[in-house]
């Protein structure tokens, strides 16, 4: 199974959303980015829910609850990727953060052929470096992080900036991971 977590909780008490001129969107993006690009990528028809699941989880900013209830739920088999913003410096749309494994590094390198990413073994993100993966890596060995770069400040305490292009990558990588998920 290809499990997407993606924490639909905030810390913002209200939210704001601009686009700005060259396709970028600024706000409090932590994690509507990441819910944005998860459901992009679920009513695109191309994913087959025999083999996907989609978990959209609570408590991300209150000691990652939510994923601690869902991990009782997974199969140690599951390949699982957790779907928020990252501050990981990269110019590409997207990052794959917290993949050690060569087996899902290899599978990704081929399933995502031509994308523009940056691939990390850990977290190179300097504004947080917990998040559900660390949760989810205690019991699915085949667990990553997909990150949607923003900058601007700190995303969990602020407006953000992040590119319409980084968020349409990622959906377009959900939908190519899922596709071929069955040869993982």
């Amino acid at each position: 199974m290809f499990v997407i977590s993606c924490h639909a909780d905030t810390g913002f008490k209200s939210h704001r959303l601009r686009r700005l001129p060259g396709g970028v969107v600024e706000g409090n993006l932590d994690n509507f980015a990441g819910c944005y690009a998860v459901m992009q990528a679920y009513f695109s028809g191309r994913m087959d829910f025999d083999h996907v699941r989609i978990e959209l989880t609570w408590g991300e900013e209150a000691g990652l609850l939510g994923a601690k209830e869902l991990v009782g739920s997974l199969d140690p088999k599951d390949l699982v990727t957790v779907v928020d913003v990252t501050g990981a410096p990269t110019e590409n749309d997207f990052t794959i953060e917290k993949c050690p494994d060569p087996k899902v590094q290899a599978f990704l390198d081929k399933t995502l052929k031509g994308m523009k990413y940056d691939l990390f073994e850990g977290c190179p993100d300097p504004i947080a470096s917990c998040d559900e993966s660390d949760v989810y890596v205690e019991k699915c060995p085949h667990t990553f992080f997909l990150g949607i770069p923003c900058t601007g400040g700190d995303y969990n305490v602020g407006v953000v900036r992040c590119r319409q292009a980084s968020l349409d990558a990622v959906a377009e990588a959900l939908c190519r991971i899922a596709a071929n998920s069955g040869e993982f």
